[in-house]
């Protein structure tokens, strides 16, 4: 039986089967969203205690830098000191005896230069300052080194009237050195570099940019460590972050961090 458009006439029996049908259909697919909303909510709270975990990983190595660096500032870059004025003193003293003078200025040097490289690795492990006088300085102070030591034309522009949370100016920094040591060791050729730090809208946003060599970015990324890509990926991603980086073959790199300023992961 056919009502007037040529449709099925259905019966009552026959109406009420397809609403219990319906029925069940909607209770299933209440059922699924609900477990599905179980699921997404059991993987978030997972995600949420591995960047604890994590977190608390990269503190307890910060610590330990802070430690080492200490370490080698008493132990070490002290008895270095020390050394270096003997051996100034040995300077003094040589005078009018060509050879012993000659190796008393070379040791001067070498001391002089190892006194150097223990300040740079304890300034890599630990930055002196960054709790005191924040961030900003900081950057500025390695930024106008980064300029004496390779005629590089930098470029730094910063505007951040709040300090972030700690625990984001060390990942930022840490990110910020990665960068420079990067710039440093694979684009030599680098002539500008640019740097600029805003803390707005509580996101803290580092941009780091130079017209090196540049890269393929995704074999980089394919390998397990280059240039530390993964180090300042992880760093940021742990504070609740992203990290972006933006290169080719000659066409220079591009690094762009946004994280939240109190540390937890914006919305």
């Amino acid at each position: 039986m056919e009502d007037s458009d040529g449709e099925p006439v259905r019966t009552p029996d026959q109406m009420m089967q397809m609403l219990q049908q319906l029925l069940i259909y909607a209770r299933e697919l209440g059922e699924h969203f609900r477990i599905e909303d179980a699921l997404r909510k059991e993987l978030s709270g997972h995600e949420q205690r591995i960047r604890e975990i994590m977190a608390d990983s990269m503190a307890a190595q910060e610590e330990e830098r802070q430690w080492i660096a200490l370490e080698v500032h008493d132990r070490i870059a002290q008895t270095l000191a020390a050394a270096f004025h003997q051996a100034q003193t040995l300077e003094s003293l040589s005078q009018g005896r060509q050879k012993s003078y000659d190796a008393a200025v070379r040791a001067s040097s070498l001391i002089r230069e190892a006194i150097r490289e223990s300040r740079s690795i304890m300034n890599g492990l630990h930055p002196p300052g960054l709790a005191e006088y924040g961030l900003v300085p900081l950057m500025q102070d390695e930024l106008r080194r980064f300029q004496e030591e390779t005629g590089c034309m930098v470029s730094f522009h910063a505007d951040c009237p709040a300090r972030p949370y700690n625990e984001v100016e060390i990942s930022l920094y840490r990110i910020f050195h990665e960068a420079i040591t990067n710039v440093r060791k694979h684009a030599g050729s680098a002539t500008i570099l640019s740097v600029s730090l805003t803390c707005r809208d509580s996101v803290a946003h580092l941009e780091v940019k130079d017209n090196g060599p540049g890269f393929d970015v995704s074999v980089a990324s394919g390998q397990k460590r280059v240039g530390g890509l993964m180090s300042m990926r992880r760093r940021a991603t742990i504070v609740g972050g992203k990290f972006e980086i933006i290169s080719a073959p000659r066409e220079g790199t591009h690094i762009i961090v946004r994280v939240p300023a109190n540390g937890h992961k914006s919305q």
